[in-house]
């Protein structure tokens, strides 16, 4: 938000300020990707390339969560503030929102009599701004003006309508996991059993090697939370495999007897 605001007040004329963005959002983008960074490189060159392989996302991928819902509440914040108060605000604003805190700005501007009030409790404050920065870098939100107000943009529309998922990296878990669907979403609260975990680090090691050999993103094969209740649940057959999230009709034919096998034989 800071170079955005030094990019607004550059002495340039307002099409190098576009191309200053430009990179600026490019920048971004490659930075919070959970996609293959050489592909994401080539898009900027507009070149098409399949997964690399060979870089740290491929080779490593980041832990990502169905970030759908909390693009959804945040996005609908916005929305309200501009719609209903004909106001915009900053993230810090936002999130005090999406947490339900009556600081004195929030009381100041009744917001917390707006419908989206306390419904991100879900999440931290630094989980908050994590989602911030990546809708930011996604360009599903924008930076106006020079105090740094959030703002919808083309693409918000998508996902606020449910037409459109969002994967998001993890970086922290959220504050409060009220079910398994949402430990499904979100990862888990607490580290995994040693047990569990190593069998979780062998699972997303078939997935690379699967993801290599495909050309693929790792997240296209299985997402990590997927992997971890296969892990949890250690299914010895095709039909216990089946009731796991995530692994779908199409997911069970084409890798179902891998997996049945990696776990038979680490039992074994």
């Amino acid at each position: 938000m800071l170079q955005r605001r030094l990019i607004d007040a550059s002495d340039g004329d307002l099409a190098h300020r576009r191309r200053l963005s430009a990179h600026l959002d490019a920048m971004l983008a490659l930075c919070e990707t959970v996609e293959c960074r050489r592909a994401r490189m080539l898009a900027y060159f507009g070149e098409s390339a399949e997964a690399c392989g060979n870089c740290d996302t491929c080779l490593s991928p980041a832990q990502t969560w169905d970030g759908t819902i909390a693009a959804q509440k945040l996005l609908s914040a916005v929305l309200r503030l501009q719609r209903e108060r004909h106001q915009r605000f900053g993230a810090g604003q936002v999130i005090d929102i999406l947490l339900g805190r009556k600081t004195p700005k929030v009381i100041e501007n009744d917001h917390a009599s707006l419908t989206v009030f306390g419904i991100g409790t879900e999440l931290t404050e630094s989980g908050w701004r994590g989602v911030v920065r990546q809708l930011l870098a996604q360009g599903l939100l924008a930076v106006m003006g020079d105090y740094g107000t959030l703002t919808l943009t083309e693409a918000s529309g998508a996902v606020l309508a449910g037409q459109r998922q969002l994967l998001l990296r993890r970086e922290q878990t959220p504050a409060k996991v009220r079910s398994r669907s949402s430990r499904s979403a979100a990862g888990p609260t607490a580290e995994l059993p040693a047990e569990v975990a190593g069998l979780f680090e062998k699972l997303r090691s078939w997935r690379a090697a699967a993801a290599r050999e495909q050309g693929v993103p790792a997240y296209v094969i299985f997402h990590d939370a997927t992997l971890r209740e296969i892990a949890a649940q250690q299914p010895s057959s095709l039909a216990e495999l089946a009731r796991i999230g995530g692994v779908g009709e199409a997911k069970l034919a084409r890798y179902g007897e891998q997996i049945v096998e990696l776990l038979t034989a680490t039992d074994s």
